[in-house]
């Protein structure tokens, strides 16, 4: 029998994130997070810490891999058509899309984030989570999950294109 796999460090990083694009984020106004660099190819999640004043990591976002302009195609999310046409290039060059988001149980305060010897500061670009962190994600509430969202919507699509299949109606 295989071992159980666990998310690594190199899967999971840190990244900062300001309050008012959190509150987007988890309003659902924007569904894409933009960075000027690439994230590694192995980084399936974004820690996000809210910088200053919530001074926090509250969410835990699943993420696709790094988009560039024109392969978004989704006007739903703040400023993606804007990023489609490369009109912030100078400011970003890639798009991640936000599949899921999480919120952790209890916040992690960046004073914790210090003393547990996690971060000696704020994330700066991004830094990868220690596999101590990874038991603090133990217990999560979803907030949202786009990918089951668009499973449901598929699905609906069918029953009512297509009935429930034994020609009743």
């Amino acid at each position: 029998m295989a071992p159980a796999t666990t998310i690594t460090d190199e899967r999971d990083i840190i990244i900062s994130i300001h309050p008012q694009h959190v509150a987007n984020i988890v309003n659902g106004i924007k569904n894409h997070e933009f960075r000027n660099y690439l994230l590694p190819p192995s980084t399936k999640r974004l820690w996000i810490y809210e910088t200053s004043p919530a001074s926090l990591i509250r969410y835990i976002a699943t993420i696709s891999h790094g988009k560039r302009p024109g392969e978004i195609c989704d006007s739903s999310g703040l400023k993606n058509d804007m990023f489609d046409r490369g009109e912030l290039e100078g400011c970003v060059k890639y798009g991640y899309e936000i599949l899921k988001l999480e919120r952790l149980s209890e916040p992690i305060s960046l004073s914790d984030l210090k003393q547990k010897g996690w971060l000696r500061g704020a994330p700066q670009k991004y830094g990868f989570v220690k596999p101590a962190m990874q038991e603090a994600a133990v217990s999560l509430q979803l907030v949202f999950d786009a990918t089951a969202d668009k499973s449901t919507e598929l699905a609906n699509a069918g029953e009512i294109h297509d009935g429930n299949g034994d020609g009743s109606e």
